[in-house]
């Protein structure tokens, strides 16, 4: 953790600039990064009370607690998250996005574990943790993705909150198109809210529950399991915090030890400082969750209650109760934690920021739509063959993609449109443009795009799923061309005009019913198509493995 003097402002404070010319440096010190294990930990435990004979007794205290830390935080209707392209399985279950985020009060200093419910040294609550838990539709497997806090993503707009309070206000946190921000100070200006939003914004996907966690959460809860075995790698000494772990090796660590080792970002010999502790993490993660899911603590009554009461007294949560989390655990049967697979969202350091990252878009886009599209990453283990209940099958259909769809045109000045030229003639989109505007549309010079290489032949109208009547909105008045469903596209349209564009366009009429043809080949250029992953290229670290943080 560190704890260095910060040049952010607090939205408690009034203050309104955004710090940094479009840049927001949120430097903070870490980690309830806990919670993914926490999640799975609190899914097993639950089925187990359903054995028991204290079900009800636990369940009441734990529903209480729930209830009353509960905060405001899902967005269900957010332009930005994208449709799936694929079809569900009959029959199978819904998919689920789980945020999970840590919160911190940058108090910790010295192992005094900071709580993010009260105020903080600096005016500014922080959320250093960022997981995304993908829990696939057949059950199969769960994919937690770890969001770096330096990641920079677009400013979303969110409303003020008050850390010491928990409350949004009714004012917007002032941010312009061009802004952005390190991906933990969305937190900080609008708490769990903000936070799903700058995530549903860079991911595409839909956030179904937040789980939050502060340092002392995490603490109590190893502590409610009478500590936890890992394999730390050799001694593990950080610059703030001092020794965390003497020795190397396989040993029992209580709370306030397996928090520093989950906080530490300054340790001597790391290179990649928050990515280093990003893998210790997840590897905490992961001794948590096979040490919850042994008989030793499954066949516990007391033990599950208190790592239970540990864990809803030390969390805020939205859309989350003691019977959802049943519902959850009942739909996987039994929770293997090899189930579980951690990957962390590939950056590279920023070429404009010192310390900041970057997405890297040669990977970001294909992990998005796997998720998007409920498949599993590479690397995660394959699927088992057995139906989750009676007569459902675990495999997923997914659409040809080759067909037409039928919709219903809409006022073109509502499409938001972008123009690509993949005509290798220089001017086409901006003809195009001019052409387009003439039926009602409202293209302007910041919505046309030049493709490196024509790549295609034909005109093509790329859309999100949920967007398909804006999407024949365009392929009415550009006769020919074909429809691309595709993700990562929200509310926009994406006209790509190729070689063979004759330069023909069409009047729309708002109301009016027509079919596309949908191409069976995307076509797409300059990285408008989704590119793929093999395995290998990302690193994976499974929850069933022994491996040393």
């Amino acid at each position: 953790m560190s704890d260095e003097p910060r040049d952010v402002p607090s939205p408690a404070t009034g203050r309104t600039e955004t710090p940094g010319q479009h840049r927001q440096h949120a430097h903070s010190a870490t980690h309830g990064l806990m919670i993914a294990g926490r999640v799975a930990v609190a899914l097993v435990a639950v089925v187990v009370l359903l054995i028991t004979g204290w079900e009800w007794s636990i369940k009441a205290r734990a529903d209480s607690g729930i209830l009353s830390r509960s905060v405001n935080a899902i967005v269900s209707d957010d332009s930005n998250v994208s449709a799936a392209t694929a079809a569900p399985a009959d029959g199978s279950l819904e998919a689920e996005n789980i945020l999970l985020l840590g919160s911190d009060t940058r108090s910790g200093v010295n192992g005094d574990a900071g709580n993010s419910d009260s105020s903080t040294s600096d005016g500014v609550a922080n959320s250093d943790t960022l997981m995304v838990a993908h829990i696939s539709a057949d059950r199969q497997h769960v994919t937690v993705l770890s969001i770096p806090r330096d990641t920079w993503v677009d400013a979303p707009t969110c409303k003020q909150w008050d850390a010491n309070t928990g409350q949004l206000s009714a004012t917007d946190y002032p941010v312009s198109a061009a802004d952005q921000w390190h991906v933990n100070w969305a937190y900080s200006v609008g708490g769990p809210q903000c936070t799903v939003r700058a995530v549903q914004d860079l991911t595409g996907l839909q956030i179904d529950r937040v789980i939050g966690i502060d340092f002392s959460g995490f603490k109590n809860m190893v502590d409610a399991l009478g500590g936890i075995t890992v394999n730390v790698c050799g001694p593990i000494i950080d610059r703030e915090l001092q020794t965390v772990v003497e020795d190397g090796g396989v040993q029992t660590i209580a709370g306030e030890q397996a928090l520093n080792l989950v906080r530490a970002r300054n340790v001597i010999g790391d290179t990649d400082s928050d990515l280093a502790r990003i893998r210790r993490q997840q590897i905490v993660l992961s001794s948590i969750l096979q040490q919850v899911t042994s008989a030793g603590t499954l066949f516990n009554p007391s033990k599950l209650d208190g790592f239970l009461q540990a864990f809803v007294q030390n969390t805020f949560t939205d859309n989350v109760t003691i019977d959802d989390l049943v519902a959850l655990a009942q739909s996987f049967g039994t929770l293997d934690p090899s189930r579980v697979t951690f990957f962390t969202l590939p950056t590279t350091p920023s070429s404009s920021d010192d310390g900041a990252l970057d997405v890297d878009q040669s990977e970001a886009p294909a992990i998005f739509d796997a998720l998007i599209n409920d498949r599993p990453l590479p690397g995660e283990p394959a699927a088992s063959q057995t139906p989750t209940t009676p007569g459902e099958s675990t495999t997923a259909a997914t659409s040809s993609g080759a067909g037409s769809s039928t919709g219903v045109t809409v006022d073109p000045a509502t499409v938001k449109l972008t123009i690509v030229n993949a005509t290798g003639q220089s001017g086409a989109a901006t003809t195009a443009m001019d052409e387009l505007n003439g039926y009602g549309f409202a293209v302007t010079e910041n919505d046309l795009q030049l493709a490196d290489d024509p790549a295609q032949a034909a005109a093509t109208v790329e859309y999100a799923p949920d967007n398909l009547d804006a999407a024949l909105t365009v392929a009415a008045a550009v006769p020919g061309a074909t429809l691309v469903p595709t993700g990562q596209l929200g509310s926009k349209v994406r006209l790509v005009l190729g070689e063979s564009f004759d330069g023909t366009f069409s009047s729309v009429t708002e109301g009016v019913t027509v079919t596309g043809s949908i191409s069976s080949t995307s076509g797409a250029v300059n990285g408008s198509a989704t590119p793929t992953l093999s395995s290998g290229e990302l690193a994976a670290i499974n929850a069933g493995d022994a491996l040393c943080a």
